[in-house]
């Protein structure tokens, strides 16, 4: 039997025990041990890990979702996404994809750290990957998504800006992808959850897909499902705050 929503999984930070157990329960952090047993839990129940292709074909096609199916992001292009995450889900035989900031990935290439602003954490300084070890990602089997090139919350600079000023961050960061990694990205993550119906209207043009992102607490889940469109993917954050019976949650709501 075929589910009818699918659970996407949103990390930002997995970091080794002791690092996370520095951060105590930070948004946005997760420790190695606990993302591990997210895994096993994965694998042991017979769910799949697809591609964020995969899922926007069947959502595209009106096919419903393979059985028992889920999809791994990781947002922003932190570094330990590939000293940590990349190799734990080499482990599991799994993939992910990558949402970067551009501008992030194009300091840390170039031997320098960069201030972000995030939702989850603030206003942080943390390091990120650099364009080789994003393309080691791609590499293993990761998908590249577009997550804008500094990270600003784009209905906000659409206030600002009005259509040329989100235009110019998805040119900033197509330009250095297809300069770096010889491609631009199929899929789009909005930074922070912000955007607005014409913002949609100028990214449907340049992707495939456009995932939405909720920050609430208490927690509501919010699934992608058979009728959602590509234009429109729902996700689930998951950080330290979601205790493991949460996790388990929102699998078994998914089907």
């Amino acid at each position: 039997m075929n589910q009818s929503r699918i659970p996407i999984l949103v990390y930002h930070h997995v970091y080794p025990d002791e690092q996370a157990a520095q951060a105590g329960p930070a948004a946005g952090v997760i420790g190695v041990s606990e993302f591990d047993r997210h895994m096993q839990w994965i694998r042991e129940h017979n769910w799949s890990v697809i591609s964020t292709s995969a899922l926007v074909d069947s959502l595209v096609e009106r096919k419903p979702f393979p059985a028992r199916s889920c999809v791994l992001h990781f947002d922003n292009g932190w570094l330990d996404t590939f000293s940590v995450a990349l190799p734990r889900l080499k482990e599991w035989g799994m993939t992910a994809t990558c949402f970067p900031i551009t501008n992030g990935i194009e300091a840390a290439s170039g031997g320098e750290s960069l201030r972000v602003r995030t939702l989850t954490e603030g206003n942080v300084e943390k390091p990120f990957m650099n364009w080789e070890q994003l393309g080691q990602l791609a590499g293993a089997g990761w998908e590249i998504g577009a997550h804008t090139h500094t990270h600003c919350k784009i209905a906000d600079k659409h206030d600002a800006e009005g259509d040329d000023g989100v235009l110019r961050e998805v040119e900033q960061s197509h330009g250095l992808f297809q300069k770096r990694l010889g491609f631009v990205p199929d899929h789009f993550a909005y930074p922070s959850g912000s955007r607005s119906a014409r913002t949609d209207v100028l990214l449907r043009d340049r992707y495939c897909s456009l995932r939405l992102w909720r920050w609430e607490w208490p927690i509501r889940w919010i699934y992608t499902d058979e009728a959602t469109s590509p234009y429109a993917i729902e996700c689930q954050n998951i950080d330290a705050r979601v205790p493991f019976d949460q996790f388990e949650r929102i699998f078994r709501e998914a089907q």
